[in-house]
């Protein structure tokens, strides 16, 4: 008798250029930047494997209020047979955000794998989902990028956390903070004119704050620092 049985996992995958979403499906890129004033914009996907998918896309809200349908996905389901490669298009259908700050959402792209033709076999179906940020820019941003504000974060210290202050309208997507070359640990997304704390490490009561963010293109920038 066959069996399929279906599994999901979830993905979340920084890395700069072609992201996994599957053994053989590749997303091109690990976040995505919508302009102000763009039409629309595209992301690939490529089947690297010899057996076809159905891909699956949708956006999840974000950091705007009741923003579940601000942007659609075309084509939301598909086929991407062997080898082939396909574009998907992300486009505005709502035009109130924010002017003076990103605004966030999650893109998701899930890939399910055809089953097996063999009946004598038992058959584990995986869908694997890869979920990445889409920052919403507006116009007043464009002409910048958050590497180039970064370094008016402000730090200070408050028991045994740190606070860090962001003046800008940009999100601060961090890829480490260490205070005296000691990791913070898991270090949150710190949102446009917004404030976090984050614990000290053990045995650390003040020092230099140094920290990364990844960059537009899912890259690592340089290192910042601020004296506590």
């Amino acid at each position: 008798m066959r069996i399929f049985t279906s599994l999901a996992l979830t993905m979340i995958l920084a890395q700069c250029g072609m992201a996994t979403a599957n053994a053989g499906v590749l997303i091109g890129g690990s976040r995505l930047i919508y302009p102000q004033g763009k039409k629309e914009i595209n992301i690939t996907v490529e089947n690297k494997d010899s057996t076809p998918y159905l891909i699956k896309s949708f956006i999840e809200k974000g950091s705007v209020e009741g923003s579940e349908n601000y942007f659609m996905v075309t084509p939301p389901l598909f086929r991407l047979d062997a080898q082939q490669k396909s574009v998907l298009r992300i486009f505005k259908a709502i035009d109130n955000m924010p002017v003076d700050r990103e605004s966030v959402f999650y893109f998701n792209v899930t890939s399910i794998p055809s089953a097996q033709a063999d009946s004598d076999k038992n058959t584990l179906q995986i869908a694997v989902r890869n979920r990445m940020k889409l920052f919403y820019r507006p116009k007043a941003l464009v002409d910048d990028i958050p590497e180039s504000v970064t370094n008016k974060l402000t730090w200070q210290r408050i028991g045994n956390k740190i606070k860090a202050s962001n003046p800008t309208g940009y999100y601060m997507n961090f890829s480490f903070i260490k205070v005296n070359n000691i990791n913070v640990k898991e270090p949150v997304l710190l949102a446009p004119f917004a404030s976090n704390e984050y614990s000290l490490p053990t045995g650390v009561t003040g020092g230099t704050v140094t920290w990364a963010i990844i960059n537009d293109q899912g890259g690592i920038g340089p290192e910042h620092k601020y004296s506590l």
